[in-house]
């Protein structure tokens, strides 16, 4: 009986095996970088042999801006900012510490759905948008009505796996005058004398909110974050509809770890000439704007000698600064006017809230500025709240006589 011959596996299988295996691996490492990022809560940074506090401040910031798109897309619930700021929280594994921006938010929703309905609407929803829902149950809101309380939260690394805390605890509750009719109040109008100039800032991610700004009557200032998905499409919009673009320059901030910009940030160890070159280069990729001003550098700004290197540039192609003033320590206007480059500077952020009527109180408080002091300069964000803001009050904000300009308007 013959023998059945054995086939003889070719080389080059093997060798096309083995390349799989590895890109398997490549890709397997890549996804878990994406999905739990390179920050270890159980591996914190040391210096000076003292374990170092770990910053998810800015991821905890964007996770509560993707929540507001959740919850803002409902037509009629009302939000209400009751509470937001920095926390430490201890790793008793390592005793060392994260830090995280926490919020407190009731959400008023109309009769005709309970707030428990409401929290399992949230708990679908969040899941679908890559953040985590911890817990939800039952509790008075205010101690006295009906309410359901969420809590929302974002996962971080923690050794082979990952860990989950809180950023925002969502209170539903059921507020009654989204439901019933209300009688019209009339509005007491106030008048203001004075120019103000209204900045967008950190445009770049969300072209929708933009388009939206641009279709309002006023000439706001927009202010464009380089290397954005949608940064050349913003700048284009902006120039097209014949409104002020500013380049948002990148500059490292007091907390180097809360640098949002990464690479793209200009840092206090650069050389002059990197300075340079990183600003000229961002001029470049956004050609058309007439202006700069910074984002975070609340350690460039107060540094007088990295300033100067920054304005030399902004000097050699006729642009002015706005100094956003991130640090009350800031030397950015002084040496622009020092070395004769045109700037102005920023007298208040408009939109730290996500209430409606809180940035509109702002609004008012910044138009007291510009009747005491001839004219005011406000920041503020193209953020869904914000946006919702202008297209309520507009039309009160300009019968109170105030004369809305570009910042352009404003330079000295």
């Amino acid at each position: 009986m013959a023998k059945a011959k054995r086939k003889r596996v070719k080389p080059w299988g093997c060798i096309m095996f083995i390349v799989f295996l590895a890109i398997i691996s490549m890709v397997g490492g890549f996804l878990y970088t994406v999905f739990f990022g390179s920050k270890d809560i159980l591996n914190p940074p040391v210096s000076n042999g003292q374990k170092q506090t770990i910053s998810f401040i800015d991821e905890s910031i964007e996770a509560q801006r993707t929540l507001d798109e959740i919850l803002l897309k409902q037509t009629g619930w009302q939000l209400v900012e009751k509470a937001h700021g920095n926390k430490e929280v201890k790793i008793s594994e390592t005793g060392a510490a994260i830090q995280l921006n926490e919020r407190y938010i009731g959400v008023g929703v109309p009769e005709t759905m309970t707030p428990a309905a409401a929290g399992a609407w949230l708990k679908k929803k969040v899941a679908n948008a890559g953040l985590v829902y911890i817990d939800g149950y039952e509790e008075l809101y205010n101690g006295k009505y009906d309410g359901y309380k969420c809590q929302v939260g974002i996962a971080l690394k923690a050794g082979k796996g990952k860990r989950n805390f809180t950023v925002d605890t969502v209170h539903f509750f059921n507020n009654l005058n989204l439901t019933r009719k209300q009688e019209t109040k009339p509005v007491v109008q106030r008048h203001f004398d004075g120019k103000l100039a209204i900045v967008i800032d950190d445009c770049g991610t969300d072209i929708k909110q933009v388009r939206a700004l641009l279709n309002l009557d006023v000439p706001f200032t927009f202010s464009i974050l380089p290397n954005k998905d949608f940064s050349s499409d913003i700048l284009s919009a902006v120039n097209t509809k014949g409104r002020v673009a500013l380049l948002h320059l990148p500059m490292e901030p007091l907390n180097r770890s809360a640098m949002s910009e990464g690479a793209n940030t200009i840092t206090s160890d650069m050389t002059p000439q990197q300075m340079s070159e990183m600003t000229l280069k961002h001029l470049k990729g956004l050609y058309g704007v007439v202006g700069v001003n910074n984002h975070q550098g609340s350690k460039v700004t107060a540094d007088a000698g990295q300033m100067k290197t920054i304005l030399s540039v902004l000097k050699s192609e006729n642009m002015f600064f706005l100094d956003s003033r991130t640090n009350s320590q800031t030397v950015a206007r002084d040496v622009a006017r020092e070395m004769g480059v045109k700037t102005c500077m920023n007298d208040k952020f408009l939109d730290n809230s996500t209430d409606v009527d809180t940035i509109r109180d702002e609004v008012y408080k910044v138009m007291e500025m510009a009747e005491q002091n001839g004219s005011a300069i406000a920041i503020c964000h193209a953020r869904p709240h914000t946006v919702a803001m202008w297209k309520k009050y507009l039309n009160e904000f300009k019968a109170t006589g105030i004369t809305f300009v570009p910042v352009t308007d404003l330079l000295y």
